[in-house]
Order: C-alpha cells, then structure tokens, then sequence
C-alpha cells in the first residue's frame, strides 16, 4: 500500500493551527459605542449641574430672606422725646464748644427707618421705627469766625472719641466749610449718631444738626405703622452759649 503523505495536506492544517480567531461581532463599533455613551452621560451630569446649582442659589436667597423679613430690626426702644434730650445734649454741648455769643432756636423733624441686608430691596419702612433728627443755625456768621469755631469744635469731638467722617476748613473749599462727625449707637442694626455742620459762604450761615439712630417708640403697638410724626412730638430746647 501506498502510505505516504500528501504534503499539501499537511501544511493546510498547520496553517489552520497558527491562525489566530476570527472575530465574531463589530468590535470597532462596540468600542465606539461605549465611549460615546460615557460621553453623554458627561453632558448629562454637566447639564443637572449647570440646573441645580441655580436652584440652590435661589432657594438660598428666599430662605435667607424669609429668616431676616421675619427677625424685628435689633432697636433701641426710646420715647421720642427721651431721645430729643439725648441729641438736644449733644447740639447744646457742640454749641457752647463753638462759642456763638447768641441764643438760638431749634427744630426737630423724624424720618423712616429702613431695615438692612436683603429686606432692604422691599423698600418698606420698620412699623413702630422713627429717626429723630434736631437741627438749629446762625446767621451772620464771617468765615474766619466760622474757620475758628470749626477748628475748636473738630479738637473736641476728637478728644471726646467721636469719629471724624470729613473735615473741610481749608478757606479754599468749593463748598464751603464743613465738620462731620459719627459716634456708635446703641444698637447694631440702628446705626451711628451723626453730627454735621456746615457753613456755606453764598449766605454765611452757620448751621447745625445731630441725627439720632432708629429707635422703636415704646407707645407704637405691634404692627403700627412707621412712626413719623415723632418730631411733631417733641419739644427741641433753646440753645445757649
């Protein structure tokens, strides 16, 4: 018999041995697939970030606002006429510090209290809430005169600790001369006590003015409205020399 081997045969079958599997599925298109899901989940988190942060912001600002619109400004409670006494020392004392030989009459007005922080954008008045200002002036009054008791006054309510807000008594001012003063309230949220005063050259009128911080009036109920008839309440003093 005839037992050789074909040798065509056998190299077919080596070859078939050495080759390497044929793939079965889109490989390519599998791997494409999976990044181009990744990538749109990306975008997708990327675009709930981009909408939920906004959301928080606001949610933020309507808790805050809620938390202040429902806390009272932090006021002193002070009769009106209590605190024209207390402003009235102030307008008394600066007055004899600025030697003016004359005596003279005041005036006293009130005005609207505004709460601070985000309630502010309400623009709406605190119920109850009023602040005094006292105002008096002197006529005939020469700018060295002025010059003079500007500088006497500014030396006091220094050494007094009052801050000095602008100092103007250079005789070259555009305006005139000026002296404005602040000193810390009671409270907080009522603000400073200012004090100002002013001589301008067109009249030569000398005036000046103390203006108290918001304070609630003790005989406004709960609820009441602003209490700006406070200054028609009181009676301003006469100062003196």
């Amino acid at each position: 018999m005839n037992d050789s081997k074909d040798p065509n045969g056998s190299k077919d079958l080596a070859d078939s041995a050495d080759s390497p599997p044929r793939p079965t599925g889109n490989v390519g298109g599998s791997a494409g697939g999976g990044a181009g899901g990744g990538a749109l989940r990306g975008v997708g988190i990327g675009c709930g970030v981009l909408v939920a942060v906004p959301v928080l912001l606001v949610l933020g600002f309507l808790v805050t606002y809620s938390v202040q619109r429902g806390t009272p400004e932090d006021y002193e409670r002070v009769a009106p006429q209590a605190m024209m006494t207390r402003i009235g020392d102030v307008s008394q004392e600066s007055y004899e510090v600025l030697g003016f030989e004359a005596a003279v009459g005041s005036d006293a007005s009130s005005d609207f209290c505004y709460p601070d922080g985000l309630e502010s954008m309400a623009d709406e008045p605190v119920d109850g809430a009023y602040s005094l200002s006292h105002r008096w002036s002197v006529d005939g009054v020469s700018e060295s005169g002025a010059a003079s008791a500007l500088k006497r006054l500014h030396r006091h309510l220094k050494d007094e600790s009052w801050d000095i807000d602008s100092y103007e008594n250079d005789a070259d001012a555009v305006y005139g001369l000026e002296l404005r003063a602040s000193r810390g309230g009671p409270s907080d949220d009522g603000g400073d006590i200012r004090a100002v005063f002013e001589w301008r050259d067109y009249d030569g009128r000398f005036e000046g003015g103390v203006h108290a911080p918001c304070a609630y009036d003790p005989d406004a109920g709960p609820g009441s409205e602003p209490a700006t008839d406070a200054g028609s309440r009181v009676e301003p003093l006469e100062l003196r020399p």
